[in-house]
């Protein structure tokens, strides 16, 4: 007979069972407004591994009493896809996919459901360990909500196993100082810890348990990882900030923290935003260069990669700073949203057909037909023909790119 793991019987039935994740809990909050209202919209949950995701989407689903199917985006495939979609236009509109791992559908996957979700067929919750404004298609985000679960803190996972062992009976007898070691030890994961409790349920039944048993079985990789939890995301920040602020020393320390933990995804998308935000164009060679430094240390892996990252992470501190690049596409941007969106000149605009010029498109000239391959001609709009988004700053590479720039308008 199949075992069911603990931690499947013990997922919540309904949001009250939630650990954790106040902050998306109130009288006023979206999530128990559209419990209220039984009607359910696509919602994506994105957070580290065993923080909740799937608990938190079936006990909503539970709450809203809607039918729901579950597909993992990784294992399951279009035919799946497209068997659930079939049962789903069949139901009112209140159909609700828990799509698992969404960052990992595929192209052809993601064309099959986005007409369902577009015309309201079926709704998602999906679940993802990505930061889903990087990694999912911007057609099917645009049409969630997103919400981020927080880490779970060492008292989260204490008070959570209170709560879930409290009504059920086991084979063991743990008390709180034990459960307050798992806890500890498990980087924010509850599943983990349930897991840690099933192992010692099924295989030390009616034993007398120890604080040595428990130490036996945790992987040396909880205890390593105990960062992870609540402290994961502030990491995370401080090894940026020291990238930036120029602070070798704290940045490999940093940079060890996170490698403890072998979290090798989270580095190098650190090291190249950093790297186009902080470094930009005070030392552009060096930008490319992290990105090949961060394609390296994915191909060696783990523990290979320390010694990568390492010197990428010296040579970014100490290398000249500038965020002049990175200002000037958040200036434009904030431009762009509040509407400034206005005409192109004429004389750049598309030319390429043959009745362009009845419209009025003509005039341009060639950089190329010109001295040093620069002629004087307006390419913004006339609302913005003087603005200035790109503002340079004083390092040399800067400099000298300003002081050529400045040399080939002076030519007659």
């Amino acid at each position: 007979m199949k075992k069911v793991p603990l931690a499947l019987s013990l997922r919540p039935k309904t949001i009250k069972d939630i650990i954790g994740q106040t902050h998306l809990f109130n009288e006023n909050s979206f999530i128990d407004r559209m419990v209220r209202a039984k009607s359910a919209y696509s919602i994506i949950f994105y957070g580290v591994p065993g923080i909740g995701k799937t608990s938190l989407a079936v006990a909503i689903v539970n709450d809203i009493n809607v039918p729901y199917a579950f597909y993992n985006a990784a294992t399951d495939n279009k035919e799946r896809l497209v068997s659930i979609l079939e049962v789903a236009k069949k139901s009112d509109g209140n159909y609700v996919i828990i799509l698992e791992e969404i960052h990992r559908l595929n192209r052809d996957k993601q064309d099959i459901l986005l007409p369902f979700i577009e015309d309201g067929t079926v709704h998602i919750f999906a679940t993802t360990t990505e930061n889903p404004y990087f990694t999912i298609n911007p057609a099917i985000r645009s049409r969630c909500q997103i919400f981020e679960l927080l880490p779970l803190s060492k008292k989260d996972i204490f008070d959570g196993l209170q709560k879930r062992l409290k009504n059920i009976n086991l084979n063991i007898k743990l008390d709180d100082e034990l459960l307050e070691k798992i806890a500890q030890q498990v980087n924010g994961d509850l599943r983990a810890a349930i897991n840690i409790i099933d192992i010692l349920n099924t295989l030390y039944a009616n034993e007398r348990i120890d604080a040595n048993i428990v130490k036996d079985i945790m992987q040396q990789s909880y205890v390593f990882a105990a960062d992870y939890g609540d402290e994961y995301y502030d990491i995370q920040s401080a090894f940026h900030k020291s990238l930036r602020g120029s602070d070798p020393n704290a940045a490999i320390y940093y940079l060890a923290r996170l490698l403890q933990v072998g979290d090798i995804e989270s580095i190098c998308r650190q090291l190249i935003a950093c790297a186009y935000e902080d470094i930009g164009l005070a030392n552009p060679a060096l930008c490319n260069r992290i990105v090949t430094v961060c394609d390296a240390a994915k191909e060696v892996g783990m523990p290979e990669c320390k010694q990568i990252f390492a010197t990428a992470v010296i040579e970014m501190s100490l290398s000249p700073k500038s965020n002049s690049a990175y200002k000037a596409i958040i200036n434009a941007l904030e431009d762009v949203k509040s509407g400034k969106t206005y005409n192109i000149p004429l004389h750049i605009k598309d030319q390429s057909y043959a009745s362009a010029s009845k419209l009025g498109h003509s005039g341009y000239k060639y950089p190329h037909d010109y001295p040093f391959g620069y002629v004087k001609q307006q390419y913004l709009p006339n609302e913005l023909k003087n603005k200035q988004y790109y503002l340079s700053q004083d390092n040399s590479i800067e400099l000298k790119m300003n002081e050529y720039l400045n040399k080939i308008k002076s030519q007659k």
